[in-house]
């Protein structure tokens, strides 16, 4: 009866270490996936033209051809052996040619038009363009029809002008009027402040996070909690199993 006791928590206590590998294996998962958008927002990349976003292609053919292609993953022309026939246009002789083709060096900053003037630049009313790569970068363009500034997920690369990096940078470069009296704006998703023109009560503008950033966390915390419960678990069969034996050995 005892022997079969033993086994018992011996087969449980197994069942629990190898859930808690699987858990360990998924917050790990968890801590990649957030650690890899991270990267997307800290650099987007932009490109001179689309056919700089294309893989490299050595073609169907055998020979060895060194050229360059730009890559989207480095954010530099790199070395490839092409094969000498077919492939794309991601292809580059020398890499002054790959370079002047695909690096933007310089990007002009948009100029926010005078607080004196009502005109909006004519980039404010194309559609907001993702581009050809596959980030998750939040951005905000200019919505003609809402006549607002919106949320949109920029891939990386290429896209247009509607593209700006927060709510104030849209609004001031974008929108028909500029509030009057003191105000004051935060970017992004925080609260926004401004006073109107006849002196009223602060109208007061508040967007809603769509996630909770640091949701990720929640996974790992569980996990140690699941883990001090392995513990606690052992430990009692420990005990359990040093009695049994004592009374065997007793009788």
């Amino acid at each position: 009866m005892s022997g079969r006791r033993i086994n018992m928590f011996v087969t449980a206590a197994l069942y629990l270490l190898f859930q808690f590998v699987l858990c360990d294996g998924a917050a790990a998962s968890e801590n990649e996936e957030h650690a890899e958008i991270i990267g997307l927002n800290s650099s987007p990349l932009i490109l001179g033209m689309s056919i700089c976003a294309l893989k490299a292609d050595s073609g169907p053919c055998k020979a060895l051809h060194t050229r360059y292609y730009f890559d989207i993953h480095t954010g530099h022309c790199e070395l490839f052996n092409f094969g000498g026939c077919q492939g794309n246009e991601n292809n580059f002789l020398t890499l002054a040619e790959c370079q002047k083709t695909c690096v933007v060096k310089d990007v002009p900053k948009k100029t926010e038009r005078s607080r004196l003037k009502n005109e909006k630049p004519s980039f404010c009313l194309l559609e907001y363009d993702p581009g050809v790569c596959r980030g998750l970068i939040p951005r905000y363009f200019y919505n003609k029809e809402s006549q607002q500034c919106e949320k949109f997920q920029y891939g990386g690369c290429l896209g247009n002008q509607n593209n700006f990096k927060s709510l104030q940078e849209c609004q001031n470069t974008c929108h028909d009027r500029v509030p009057s009296g003191n105000s004051l704006q935060i970017d992004d998703d925080h609260m926004v402040f401004g006073t109107n023109s006849n002196n009223s009560a602060p109208n007061i503008k508040q967007v809603v996070r769509q996630g909770e950033r640091n949701s990720w966390k929640k996974t790992d915390h569980g996990c140690y909690i699941f883990l001090l419960a392995i513990c606690t678990f052992i430990q009692m069969c420990f005990w359990e199993l040093a009695g049994s034996l004592w009374i065997m050995h007793a009788g």
